[in-house]
């Protein structure tokens, strides 16, 4: 703040009794006793659901609370008989391993997504402590502190202005007005988590954390929880429609177990005519629920949904009792109970719990994945759909580029200098105006860091400027002293529309600037006078020139203006940036209004500013191009800068189109729509014209992300699919508009993003596609083989092949274990030189749907083979040993489909990546081993004993067709699947 300055009244007080200082801020004791005294700036939570609530909340799925009824009922029947209820309590012991690793998975989903949201909140301010300035976390601000804001700035905490220019404020957050507050004398108030719309301000902090005057609203948007994302959205659907048919196929499998039972005689001894009888009533109830089902309204469709399964199931009981009469009564109740427990677990099995886990284990390590590649995800639904992503719409200035800004080349006083005699401009009369042009008409600081090492903060072109006055002998404190010892009478602040930036101040010697008219005829003193200084893009400053600075002379401006304009072209052709500066001096006691501040200028000279391409960007472009993604340079840059820079990283073909935003402003939407294709660059573009871009690139079905910094590109970010802002440069409205935020401003990241994007989709496929085959074999080997007992009794076809505790450790391997697998696969390099997924795609793809049921079948047809042939010789090791071998096999050929499952196409290996995908690998081990523990010491749990040696080379043998099977299915989709 310049020392000349007037603080308002309203300041000055509450730096008093804060213990502050307007210049110097506080000293490191004053920021200990006011943090001590009025707290930190941090927003308290709300009370978080204790971890023992959280995992009891997975207990209050109905089909879990059923199992656990049927579990207590089965345990209660066990003691009365006087057994030890090993099928009790071994369902209690499998209910809760499988709710708990699922409860510790999202835990630790939540636990990343708390980092990631502490992350978001941690943004940087600008502060006066001890007489420097310095970059804090907000969260180390405290009352008293004083602060530097400017356009695009977040509020950090409640703050009164010390004084301020051009200030407006969006207050839309606390008013719900939209139309943006100014803020001067008599409106000093800043309310914490506002925004900084245009201006510059500095402020003493009033208010931190929870006293602030929007505590409580910013408490509630901390607490919101991550919103659902369509992918989340859409297999939450298809788990319900799974749910359906899962839950039909349970009580499907539930009469055919009970059927086959009373059929058979296990409830005692029923004639031929009963058992047609039975037959033909339960076909007839069948048959009526479902036309019911097809046809009936809903109110129907629901009473025929219980209704008729329950007349089916008192019909059943009235033969089974009534008729059968079973010898013991005890006995044949805990069969139907265990038949009702086989059926609930069916649903257990059905049900894809772990499909939404899946998304959220891919969706929190995608989002920790990406935070390593520079990329702050600030919104859930980014992560997913940045891996769809057609066109990416980015910045050049430190995203293309290194943002590493250097002035190379100038053009003063009708004469160029470069590097090699840039000393000989220090000669030059001119050079004591550049200094003035510079220093006065910034806002960029100079600060140090905890090595002293100097450090620009705010605008990097600014920087490069100063440090260019630096490098010449002009050391920062001068530059400082100048433009504190200069009084700011009024400013026009720079934005993307305006393209320049304008201050209006005063000067006692006139002459400075050859100004003449100002001289006193008799006297010839030199009175004072005002100067505006004014700097931009040079297109916006020559459009107000009507002189021109030479020698020691003022001369017309169309006189030089061809060779001016060379200049220009000749500095834009080698890729620089140009900065043209002008000046304007009047009469002191002139009166400037804002229409006529920036009129009749005169030309000073041109800077070039060199910013070199980042290193990575022609390999990441390529990357892009191979990953069918159009990249479009959207730049403020003249068009021959931008052009050169779009050669440099490859980004530009032979009918590529480099457009102007004036020229893309005629043009209608249509023209543009039909050129779109071709597009690579748009300079001189405005944040309207970027926000009508995405706009036209959203019409055409493409999925856009966009890049931005400043305040006036938030419109744009929010408009795109991913809206992703600069970290580093980016203005704090940018970041709020944004999606990701860009930490290191690389496009090289934007690129890295996409590939993780990609991952997460590919990995949540492979799951479903893992899960579902599982479901098709599981209800149709449960639903078929109580039936062809009944059609094929002298066959070896069990009524319920695989227990209630074996289908709870299929379904845990199934849901839990193989979410975690795939869900943690690494990125496939293939998968970048794939089109991104179309936004209307299905995501269950006609490979998935091959894959699932012709492997599907394969595996009920392999278990009924296995039951009807007994081809393994299992019979001779008694029948625990034939349940050891059917529930081992069958496990054994998911954990090879496991494998299977890292494919989604013809021609992908399902070892790629594999020795990378140490998760995948350790969890494969962990499945083996604890399988082989099961089956070997599991004995009364699992209807189990121990197989010799021999017999699990066969499991693993004939398990191993599977890999054999996918192979097949991979080359079929070839032959008969057109994509």
């Amino acid at each position: 703040m310049e020392k000349n300055k007037k603080i308002f009244k309203e300041a000055e007080k509450l730096i008093k009794d804060f213990g502050s200082d307007a210049h110097n801020g506080l000293s490191e004791e004053g920021v200990k006793r006011n943090r001590e005294k009025y707290g930190k700036n941090e927003i308290t939570p709300s009370e978080k659901v204790p971890v023992w609530k959280q995992f009891l909340e997975h207990f209050k799925d109905p089909t879990i609370i059923i199992l656990c009824i049927c579990a207590l009922v089965s345990t209660a029947i066990g003691i009365y008989q006087g057994e030890f209820p090993w099928d009790g309590i071994g369902i209690f012991i499998a209910i809760i391993i499988a709710t708990g690793v699922g409860f510790w998975s999202e835990y630790k989903a939540d636990k990343a997504f708390e980092t990631l949201k502490e992350d978001n909140e941690n943004i940087d301010v600008k502060v006066i402590r001890d007489g420097s300035l310095k970059v804090i976390s907000t969260k180390e601000l405290v009352v008293g502190d004083i602060i530097e804001l400017e356009n695009g700035d977040k509020i950090p905490a409640d703050a009164v202005v010390l004084n301020c220019i051009d200030l407006l404020v969006d207050e839309s957050l606390m008013t719900g007005e939209s139309v943006p507050v100014e803020k001067g004398p008599d409106n000093t108030k800043l309310i914490g988590g506002t925004m900084v719309v245009t201006g510059s301000a500095r402020a003493v902090v009033t208010n931190v954390g929870d006293n602030m005057e929007m505590g409580s609203i910013l408490r509630s948007l901390a607490d919101q929880t991550q919103e659902q994302t369509p992918l989340q959205y859409k297999l939450a659907k298809l788990a319900g429609l799974i749910s359906v048919v899962g839950t039909v196929a349970a009580v499907l499998i539930f009469f055919a177990l009970f059927t086959n039972s009373v059929l058979t005689g296990n409830f005692g001894v029923l004639s031929n005519s009963v058992k047609t009888g039975t037959v033909v009533f339960l076909a007839a109830i069948a048959v009526i629920t479902g036309v019911l089902l097809i046809k009936g309204n809903k109110k129907i469709k629901r009473i025929a949904a219980v209704l008729g399964p329950l007349i089916a199931a008192i019909g059943l009981l009235y033969v089974a009792f009534a008729i059968g009469k079973p010898a013991d009564a005890i006995e044949s109740a805990k069969s139907i109970l265990n038949f009702f427990i086989v059926a609930v677990t069916i649903i257990v099995v059905a049900v894809p719990e772990g499909l939404p886990m899946a998304v959220t284990i891919s969706l929190a390590l995608s989002m920790r994945k990406i935070r390593r590649d520079n990329n702050l995800v600030r919104k859930m639904l980014a992560t997913e759909t940045i891996g769809s992503v057609n066109v990416i719409c980015s910045d050049k200035t430190g995203t293309l580029t290194k943002n590493q800004m250097q002035v190379r080349e100038v053009y003063f006083n009708g004469k160029h200098f470069d590097s090699s005699n840039f000393n000989e401009l220090t000669q030059n009369p001119m050079f004591e105006v550049i200094k003035i042009l510079l220093a006065a008409n910034s806002t960029a600081n100079v600060t140090k860091d905890k090595d002293g090492n100097i450090e620009i903060v705010g605008n990097t072109t600014e920087g490069a400027m100063l440090t260019w006055l630096n490098e010449l002998g002009v050391n920062f404190n001068t530059i400082l002293d100048i433009r504190e010892n200069m009084p700011v009478y009024d400013r026009l602040s720079f934005n993307a529309d305006r393209k320049m930036m304008s201050t209006v101040t005063g000067l006692e010697n006139s002459d400075l600037f050859n100004f003449n008219e100002n001289k006193d005829k008799d006297s010839q003193t030199i009175k004072s006078c005002k100067v505006v200084l004014a700097k931009g893009a040079p297109e916006r400053i020559l459009s107000l020139c009507t002189g021109v600075s030479i020698g020691d002379k003022i001369e017309s401006f169309e006189k030089h203006k061809d060779d001016i304009n060379n200049k220009l072209l000749g500095l834009s052709d080698k890729a620089m940036r140009t900065i043209a500066l002008a000046y304007k001096v009047v009469a002191e006691d002139e009166v400037l209004d804002k229409d006529s501040i920036e009129k009749d200028l005169v030309f000073a000279g041109l800077l070039g500013i060199t910013d070199p391409v980042r290193e990575d960007v022609p390999h990441a472009i390529n990357v892009a191009k191979e990953a069918g993604i159009n990249v479009i340079m959207v730049t403020g840059d003249n068009v021959n800068t931008a052009r050169a820079i779009a050669r440099e990283i490859n980004l530009l073909e032979e009918d590529s189109i480099v457009m102007e935003g004036s020229e893309f402003k005629e043009k209608s939407d249509e023209e543009i729509l039909s050129i779109l294709k071709k597009l690579r660059v748009l300079a001189r573009a405005t944040p309207s014209d970027k926000e009508r871009l995405v706009s036209l690139i959203q019409r055409t079905k493409e999925v856009v992300a966009v890049t931005g910094d400043g305040t006036n590109d938030a419109p744009a970010l929010k408009k795109a699919d991913v809206g992703i802002s600069m970290g580093l440069k980016g203005t704090d409205v940018a970041k709020e508009a944004s999606d990701i935020v860009l930490t290191d401003d690389n496009f090289g990241s934007i690129v890295k993003a996409v590939h993780w994007g990609r991952t997460l989709y590919e990995n949540v496929q492979k799951f479903l596609q893992f899960q579902l085959t599982i479901n098709v074999s599981a209800l149709a080997i449960a639903f078929l083989s109580p039936i062809l007992e009944m059609i094929f009794p002298s066959a070896n076809f069990q009524t319920i092949p695989l227990t209630v505790l074996q289908l709870l450790w299929i379904n845990l391997v199934m849901d839990t274990l193989a979410a975690l697998a795939l869900g943690l696969e690494p990125p496939r390099d293939g998968i970048m030189k794939e089109k991104p997924k179309r936004r209307e795609e299905s995501f269950l793809t006609k490979n998935m749907s091959f894959s699932i049921l012709t492997t599907g079948l394969y595996f009920t047809v392999f278990i009924l083979l296995l039951q009807a042939f007994d081809f393994m010789g299992a019979s001779k090791l008694g029948d625990k040993g034939t349940s050891s071998v059917l529930f081992t096999t069958y496990v054994f050929m998911q954990l090879f489909n496991l494998l299977n499952s890292r494919s989604l196409k013809p021609g992908a290996s399902i070892f790629e990546n594999l020795t990378k995908s140490k998760s995948f690998m350790a969890i494969f081990t962990v499945i083996v081993v604890v399988q082989v523990i099961i089956t070997q010491f599991g004995g009364a749990f699992f209807n189990t004993q121990a197989l010799p040696l021999y017999m699990w080379g066969k499991i693993i043998l004939v398990s191993s067709l599977t890999l054999v099977v996918g192979a097949l299915v991979r080359w079929s989709q070839k032959l008969f699947i057109k994509n």
